[in-house]
């Protein structure tokens, strides 16, 4: 695999851990950890891995995201800083899957489209946003997203938003093994000082009401139809219950917070503490939103 990676020219680096990789810090090495410069170097890698049928996982921002403490014994694409270019084209704003999602509300803001305001309180980059459907406060990819680019080891493909399959927390792409390449923003003119103040709107209500002073993955829930996980978790006494490093935040229940040396089996065992006490309580099955890399 290592002379592959060398004879292809694609960035590769051995042995990396994957607490680096991931913002709530957890996760043992990953054996080897590709960054492709562009859709055809990901296509290139996907052939080579299934050909020779190697377990692969693809990453971007690294949140939303709980990494194995025995690592991964096989490659970890990340989609990140070779691959996030954000400009125009043909009406619509382009972002590369590697660009950050704050990065693309600023971009907006400063030529004066609104939409994007709320990316600026998503800590994601756009791949993984497209991806998992992300969202806040009441805002989503699919409300924006025109169309994704991704790609496999046939190439890139244009899917047009009805081709997404967006749904709550969900896209196509969890399913198809596509890797998304590029997002395509529909967004609507403004006046850039009316954006930079819903943006510092977004902002001031994220810090008043998410842990960001500690390493998290994110809301760690879906909601529950009817209901609001958070709510839910905090109903049944959890804030502040903990299992090793892993706590659920005092400031908002649906995260939970990497307090100092927390593992990845710290946080499994606390995610099922949390859906036995909920279910118990209120019948309520709570289903994480988080990916594990194992």
């Amino acid at each position: 695999m290592r002379e592959f990676f060398l004879n292809s020219g694609i960035y590769f680096e051995e042995n990396v851990p994957l607490k680096k990789l991931t913002t709530f810090g957890t996760g043992g090495p990953a054996r080897y950890v590709v960054q492709p410069k562009d859709e055809r170097e990901i296509s290139a890698v996907l052939t080579y891995l299934k050909q020779n049928d190697v377990p692969y996982f693809c990453l971007g921002g690294g949140s939303n995201v709980l990494a194995s403490d025995d690592g991964f014994s096989g490659v970890v694409i990340v989609v990140g800083r070779f691959m996030s270019q954000i400009f125009f084209e043909n009406g619509l704003l382009v972002a590369q899957a590697g660009a950050k999602a704050c990065q693309v509300a600023h971009f907006a803001c400063i030529n004066g489209l609104s939409g994007a305001e709320f990316l600026a309180g998503i800590p994601a980059c756009m791949g993984g946003a497209a991806y998992m459907n992300a969202g806040c406060f009441d805002r989503e990819m699919s409300d924006v997203v025109a169309g994704v680019k991704a790609a496999d080891e046939n190439g890139e493909k244009e899917f047009g938003h009805a081709r997404c399959g967006f749904a709550y927390r969900k896209s196509a792409f969890q399913s198809n093994g596509m890797i998304v390449t590029r997002v395509l923003l529909a967004l609507k003119p403004e006046e850039p000082e009316k954006i930079r103040a819903a943006m510092k709107e977004i902002l001031e209500k994220k810090k008043l009401t998410q842990p960001l002073e500690y390493p998290s993955a994110g809301s760690v829930f879906k909601r529950p139809e009817g209901y609001f996980a958070g709510t839910l978790i905090e109903q049944c006494g959890l804030k502040g219950f903990a299992v090793g490093g892993a706590c659920v935040s005092e400031k908002h229940a649906g995260f939970i917070v990497n307090k100092g040396g927390a593992t990845c089996a710290d946080v499994e065992a606390l995610i099922r503490a949390i859906q036995d006490t909920v279910f118990q309580a209120t019948g309520v099955e709570l289903e994480p939103e988080v990916r594990v890399i194992k």
